[in-house]
């Protein structure tokens, strides 16, 4: 089936986007947002909100390459509404479900801006090569291979090409390395109260990384990720063996929901607000009084 030349790309999928949000009177799915530094809520439109066209693109002489960040993000769209639905009436995720979030949770953390913007510094030329090696280094099939990397064809010319140009291939191999990262992590679900509703925000996942400048590691094994499934639910991630277990949630059993008491709820939420980069997402239709 063949895609138009334009096509409309969502930074945060509409999917997500429509379990905090509300349909208004002409049926339109709405989302009630707070742009940063402002203190009063906005409506916008799901299907245009973080829309820009062509934005995941990648310039390829190869028809299955070009459009390929759009069609992972499509098929882990498609399998959204069945995580929710698990998490909702079950109370627990199923193994493929587990592997469809956690996949999900790697490609909107490379689809944010912010991210984006932290992988282009990465691209430059002082940095590009050592990053490259390292979030592609988990293909090669032994250490000689893995220090060889650098020598090869495929390689090379990923070195040649401007940032703007290379940048949506290396978020995708940034999202194979963050899936093989978190992949390791415990997956736990904390519930909020219906009157303590979760944030979201343009930047959906909250990543509190704590990297590892002496071993070069972008994810380190203390790092934690948060992420609001729905008003609701939110994901949690932690590695068990982090030599950090400071934090009290790291202890909850990952094999039922947890309810997060109110000072708990409110600090998460202070991260939620924090790692926005431009909206705040509500959950719900709110106008200023």
């Amino acid at each position: 089936m063949t895609t138009p030349v334009n096509q409309s790309q969502h930074k945060v999928p509409q999917v997500y986007l429509k379990k905090f949000g509300y349909k208004d009177l002409n049926n339109q799915w709405k989302v009630s947002v707070l742009k940063r530094g402002n203190e009063r809520p906005m409506q916008k439109s799901i299907k245009s909100f973080t829309a820009e066209v062509n934005h995941f693109d990648i310039e390829s002489d190869d028809p299955r390459i070009h459009r390929m960040f759009e069609k992972m993000n499509a098929t882990l769209e498609g399998e959204y509404n069945n995580i929710v639905k698990e998490v909702e009436s079950d109370g627990e995720l199923s193994e493929k479900s587990i592997a469809y979030l956690l996949q999900f949770v790697a490609v909107q953390i490379v689809r944010s801006d912010k991210w984006r913007a932290q992988i282009m510094e990465f691209l430059e030329p002082d940095t590009r090569r050592n990053f490259l090696q390292f979030i592609i280094g988990h293909r090669a099939k032994d250490a000689q291979e893995f220090k060889d990397m650098p020598n090869q064809p495929f390689f090379q010319s990923l070195m040649d090409l401007p940032s703007d140009k290379l940048i949506n291939r290396a978020l995708l191999f940034f999202s194979e390395y963050l899936i093989m990262r978190i992949g390791h992590f415990e997956v736990v679900i904390l519930e909020t109260t219906d009157e303590r509703p979760w944030y979201t925000s343009t930047d959906p996942v909250i990543v509190d990384n704590r990297i590892d400048k002496d071993n070069l590691e972008i994810f380190a094994k203390e790092s934690e990720v948060y992420f609001p499934l729905t008003p609701k639910h939110l994901l949690y991630l932690h590695f068990k063996g982090s030599d950090d277990q400071v934090n009290s949630l790291r202890s909850l059993s990952s094999e039922r929901i947890h309810l997060v008491e109110q000072a708990q709820a409110w600090e998460i939420q202070k991260k939620i607000s924090a790692n926005a980069h431009e909206f705040l997402v509500l959950a719900g239709e709110h106008r200023e009084e």
